[in-house]
């Protein structure tokens, strides 16, 4: 696979450089220190809208099989008046660990910055039930 010449990163935070910090996820690829990003801007924008969790059942996840992508909540409301960003990266420090994640373990300087307005992408959103 020839590797992407941008990728793109989500944040609730508005940055000038993007640092690495400790992932915490539920797949093996999703705990490392680093700046994960994606070769698909669409991936990126759930992780720029503010979660907040109703219950100590809250889940957060993102169904990346389809385009737009679905994003999945359990016991989590959003933050609908909070502004997130996706960055627009160089790939050159990124090295790809999954299917979908690149990473870096070195500081990235976003090349451009896209604000995110949560209600925009209502539509993605899918609100799950509580599995017994």
């Amino acid at each position: 696979m020839v590797k992407p010449e941008y990728l793109y990163h989500g944040s609730r935070k508005r940055l000038d450089l993007l640092t690495p910090t400790q992932g915490i996820g539920h797949g093996a690829n999703d705990n490392e220190c680093g700046i994960y990003a994606v070769s698909d801007r669409d991936l990126a924008v759930p992780f720029a809208i503010s979660y907040r969790p109703l219950s100590e059942e809250a889940v957060f996840s993102v169904e990346t099989s389809e385009r737009p992508p679905r994003i999945l909540l359990q016991d989590t409301g959003i933050d609908w008046e909070q502004v997130g960003y996706v960055y627009k990266v160089s790939s050159e420090t990124f090295e790809k660990i999954d299917s979908e994640q690149w990473l870096s373990r070195v500081p990235v300087r976003p090349l451009a910055t896209e604000e995110i307005k949560p209600e925009a992408y209502r539509e993605w959103i899918v609100y799950a039930s509580r599995s017994s």
